[in-house]
């Protein structure tokens, strides 16, 4: 008997990814606030934070937020009564808004567009 991955279960391993990347973040985030009592040491970090690579990051990272605030929203309606027979709908309606949010949003961090 082979498994056949099912929509529900690679909305959690996408869940799960999202909130552990998210959460190694949160460290690098603490770090560069604790460079804030030395300023020199902050204006160097800030000069490699500007770099395109790290615009990239900071897409990457909106990206993160937005597909895990959507997906634990599909989650939050399943758990509150939705049938589940929607899963599957929901998976992909927020799958499609999280990334047209994240196209939009990527331009002006990367792109520099206001």
């Amino acid at each position: 008997m082979r498994y056949k991955p099912q929509t529900g279960s690679f909305a959690w391993f996408i869940h799960r990814i999202t909130g552990i990347l998210l959460t190694l973040y949160i460290f690098l985030h603490l770090y560069v606030l604790s460079s804030l009592r030395n300023p020199v040491r902050y204006e160097a970090l800030m000069q490699t934070m500007r770099t395109p690579f790290f615009k990239f990051l900071e897409a990457g990272l909106l990206g993160l937020v937005i597909g895990h605030g959507l997906n634990g929203l599909r989650l939050t309606l399943i758990d509150m009564g939705l049938p589940t027979r929607l899963q599957k709908p929901l998976f992909w309606a927020a799958f499609g808004v999280g990334a047209a949010l994240s196209v939009l949003g990527s331009l002006s961090i990367v792109g520099g567009v206001r």
